[in-house]
């Protein structure tokens, strides 16, 4: 491991000090980058595996190829070097890992010299620092280990990618002089140079994906073209053929192609792995040429936080008192929710408030309540405004406005106590009491009436009875 890690790093200042003497000596092609963004190689070597420079490669050799990388994009993204992703996109040559990244030096190529130089002394003017910034660059060596070189062209497409999948994929190409190929045609190799599809995709609900398909250099056209899309879990065709029939595509063109993709709203990811087959016939020799490469497209489920209605403690409330406004809040999208926030304005509500709600997983409830407290007689009027950031991290607002009377209180209710309510209204007259104690002596006075007189009756009956008796025994 010790002696990989020294050749790798012997490499490395091999590349940075003789650099420009491989470029004048060997004709090493060193294409001109088409914008500020491009990443392109400006130097290269080829080794054995002990390290020594090789000047011709065979078919069937196996290298090392050292690529020097000016790379713009990876500036502006302020990456690490270990998270730059490099493969080599090419039938001509095999090779099925990643590249190795060297140390990454800041550096600028700006053309105006004089408004680079007002930049690196602190003293820039307008808009110098904006302008100059889209010339930032790293470069880097890139280390491709133990290539088997397969004949059909010396032409070397590398594809740039990153370990953040939202950052867009770069490619770029070399011309390996050393190769000698047996055959005198060339055929050109295939691949995404760019790729498009929309602003953003959201599950459940379809997007175009175009692709422009790239003839790399070579001597004769490529026909039957195919590009062919292999798709994941959840991810189907909207409509069309996972395939497409391009035809003839000459070196150095163009194709473009799209396929209508819909993501299902069960999809459960935040990244579409999308993997393009690409395959074609040498126009001249009849040699099959294919390709792969894989689209990361973000996919992001439909935002799905709805707010429910306002409820209000009173339709009137005094001056002086305070009242309550509850708005309810729910979250039936698939994704958590974070950093829910809710914010009372408006006038005449007294001081509004803030508060800090946290984070709402999906399927869940919740309310949040404000006091009210009006300082005058009129209308309430007020806003509950809730703020979050989605699922993707992007902030998103809904609001809620409400209204409701405030009125002076009245001197009258204000000396109002309700525990009035139970004293009953004061008696005049004779109390109930003494009714009652009146009724019952008449009573008792009837009944003794009414038993005085039954007595006499029975005892005058007895009386003549017994004269009755004595007159009989006379």
């Amino acid at each position: 491991m010790k002696r990989l890690f020294s050749l790798f790093t012997a490499l490395v200042l091999a590349v940075a000090l003789c650099a420009p003497a491989m470029a004048d000596d060997q004709d090493n092609s060193t294409p001109t980058p088409a914008s500020s963004e491009d990443a392109y190689v400006s130097a290269y070597t080829v080794t054995d595996a002990a390290g020594g420079e090789i000047s011709k490669i065979e078919v069937g050799d196996r290298i090392n190829i050292v690529l020097k990388v000016v790379d713009h994009a990876s500036a502006r993204y302020n990456v690490k070097a270990e998270e730059i992703s490099a493969r080599i996109n090419s039938s001509a040559f095999t090779f099925t890992g990643i590249g190795e990244v060297g140390q990454l030096f800041a550096s600028n190529d700006d053309p105006d010299q004089q408004r680079l130089q007002r930049v690196r002394s602190g003293n820039p003017t307008g808009t110098d620092a904006a302008d100059n910034a889209q010339y930032n660059y790293y470069s880097y060596v890139l280390l491709f280990r133990d290539v088997i070189y397969n004949g059909g062209g010396n032409t070397l497409p590398i594809n740039l990618s990153y370990m953040d999948t939202s950052k867009p994929l770069q490619q770029f190409s070399v011309t390996i002089g050393q190769c000698v190929d047996k055959d005198q045609t060339t055929s050109p190799n295939l691949l995404v140079r760019s790729s498009s599809y929309g602003d953003s995709v959201t599950a459940g609900t379809a997007f175009t994906l175009s692709l422009g398909v790239y003839a790399t250099d070579g001597s004769e056209a490529l026909n039957d073209v195919i590009i062919a899309l292999t798709l994941p879990e959840n991810i189907s065709l909207k409509s069309g053929s996972l395939s497409s029939y391009v035809g003839s595509i000459s070196p150095k063109q163009t194709r473009e192609v799209s396929f209508d993709i819909m993501p299902s709203a069960g999809f459960a990811g935040t990244v579409a792995d999308i993997t393009v087959n690409m395959s074609g016939t040498g126009a001249v020799t009849g040699k099959a040429v294919t390709a792969t490469t894989t689209i990361s497209v973000p996919v992001s489920q439909p935002n799905r936080f709805e707010v429910g209605q306002l409820e209000l403690s009173s339709d009137t409330i005094y001056v002086g008192d305070t009242g309550s406004v509850t708005l309810t809040y729910v979250n039936k999208g698939k994704n958590a929710i974070s950093n829910l926030e809710a914010r009372l304005t408006g006038s005449n509500l007294g001081a509004g408030g803030y508060q800090y709600l946290g984070n709402l997983n999906a399927g869940t409830e919740g309310s949040v309540d404000f006091d009210i407290a009006p300082d005058a007689a009129g209308t309430v009027s007020g806003v509950i405004t809730l703020s979050y950031e989605d699922a993707s991290g992007n902030p998103q607002t809904i609001s809620k406005d409400f209204s409701v009377s405030a009125e002076e209180m009245n001197m009258d209710d204000s000396y109002y106590d309700p525990s009035m309510d139970d004293v009953q209204p004061e008696q005049t007259g004779m109390p109930v009491w003494a009714w009652v104690l009146i009724g019952v002596c008449g009573a008792v006075v009837i009944i003794v009436i009414v038993v005085v007189v039954v007595r006499k009756r029975k005892k005058a009956k007895a009386l003549a009875a017994l004269e009755e008796d004595s007159d009989e025994d006379i």
